[in-house]
């Protein structure tokens, strides 16, 4: 039965759009390509398995299919887990039904992280603290949301006065924060490590990245919550699962998006199933429930068997690039998305990336510039229209747009894309 429902999660997530983050293809491949973390590649995210030698890009995982059967491999592991926890095929049922609407169709780090939080909570329900800190380490590396359920699980241990099991959990979960310090270190950028991460993300994005709920992520929100509280009052046993919950999530909602309450997912099924389990008519009303809110989720889905990011303009585009550039040569992507340059084999000029919003132009953006006056690129592709929410990079890129345009020449145009050339 339990292979029966990851066959049919593997089966919807293969027909819904697939959305792999640019992320997951970018910074791999630039280092891969010799750029260091955090000095190179500017971005506010823990390593995990992006920056490090042994990464996506190095793992083989290049294109969007490899991607697509890694979130379906992702998934697979996470009801393993879900089922070993709760012994109930109930509990895998609705976490197959339930993880595609929250963004599950995307693969974004959040998606990861239940494979380091379902064993950790295994473990801590088992009293094997060094192993619960272990997993809950590992993924603080991976994405450093984490830190919150590191903390609230001390603390537990610090109030029950275990102060030998806090201190082997401790140990555990510092460990690979300290070997990843450690590697930072050696290749020296411990010192922009610590600026992007830390300095960074509690300044300008906290100042300019935030993004509330919208009124219509409450009502997507509306059953969850409903189902989450019925559980706390109904089912005493669902309520283990409800800090551990909250926990997963609470470092991560900054920028509000679905996908951020993926690590959250596997805790919800296990508690609504819990809550199913104490009556058949609470089962009844909550399948009842699930079956027609998904049921208009579900019928409501566009670009089925498509992949964003990945459409004609992209095709054509890497098929522009790598006819008028050889490998290794520096071009310049201005609002347009950075898979290109694995696709081509390029290199963005200067040895800087960073991606380009709003909160990382207004801190990088001199940086950008300069590296585009000391390191010309012989290609530039510009989308005009580009923007994040609803703010245009012409507006507030507008320094780099005019550099572009008074520098370079523009010699063809495939959809909203401009594609220009060094002046004569």
């Amino acid at each position: 039965m339990i292979i029966i429902l990851q066959l049919l999660h593997a089966v919807i997530l293969w027909v819904l759009e697939f959305a792999p983050y640019p992320e997951l293809f970018i910074y791999p491949y630039l280092t891969f390509s010799g750029f260091l973390p955090y000095r190179d590649i500017l971005d506010q995210h823990f390593p995990g398995l992006m920056f490090f030698p042994l990464n996506f890009y190095s793992l083989g995982f290049r294109d969007p299919i490899a991607f697509k059967l890694l979130l379906i491999l992702v998934v697979t592991l996470t009801s393993v887990w879900i089922y070993k926890i709760s012994r109930s095929r109930l509990s895998v049922f609705f976490y197959v039904l339930w993880q595609p609407f929250f963004e599950g169709n995307q693969l974004w780090l959040d998606v990861f992280l239940p494979i380091f939080t379902l064993p950790a909570f295994y473990f801590f329900q088992l009293q094997k603290w060094f192993l619960t800190g272990l997993f809950l380490g590992l993924g603080v590396v991976f994405k450093q949301t984490l830190v919150p359920l590191v903390a609230f699980v001390g603390l537990i241990l610090l109030f029950r006065r275990k102060f030998s099991a806090l201190a082997k959990f401790s140990f555990a979960a510092l460990l690979p924060s300290f070997l990843m310090l450690v590697y930072l270190q050696k290749i020296g950028v411990l010192s922009d490590f610590w600026y992007w991460t830390i300095k960074f993300n509690l300044s300008d994005f906290a100042a300019s990245g935030s993004l509330a709920p919208r009124l219509q992520d409450w009502i997507k929100l509306s059953l969850p919550i409903a189902f989450i509280a019925l559980a706390f009052i109904k089912s005493s046993n669902s309520r283990k699962y409800m800090f551990w919950l909250l926990f997963t999530i609470i470092g991560g909602i900054a920028r509000f998006g679905l996908i951020h309450l993926q690590p959250a997912v596997p805790f919800f099924a296990l508690a609504l199933s819990a809550l199913s389990r104490t009556s058949k008519p609470r089962f009844i009303f909550c399948l009842a429930l699930t079956t027609a809110w998904l049921g208009y989720f579900y019928t409501h889905q566009n670009n089925l068997f498509q992949t964003k990011y990945f459409d004609s303009y992209s095709t054509e585009l890497a098929a522009q690039i790598s006819r008028r550039v050889q490998p290794g040569d520096r071009i310049f992507l201005l609002g347009v998305n950075p898979h290109l340059y694995p696709l081509t084999w390029t290199l963005p000029p200067a040895r800087t990336f960073v991606f380009q919003f709003p909160w990382f132009i207004n801190t990088a953006g001199d940086r950008i510039l300069n590296g585009l006056r000391s390191d010309p690129p012989q290609l530039v592709v510009y989308n005009p229209v580009s923007n994040i929410d609803n703010q245009y990079l012409r507006d507030y890129g507008s320094r780099l747009v005019e550099y572009i345009q008074s520098n370079y020449m523009l010699s063809s145009q495939i959809g909203p894309y401009l594609i220009y050339e060094n002046r004569p």
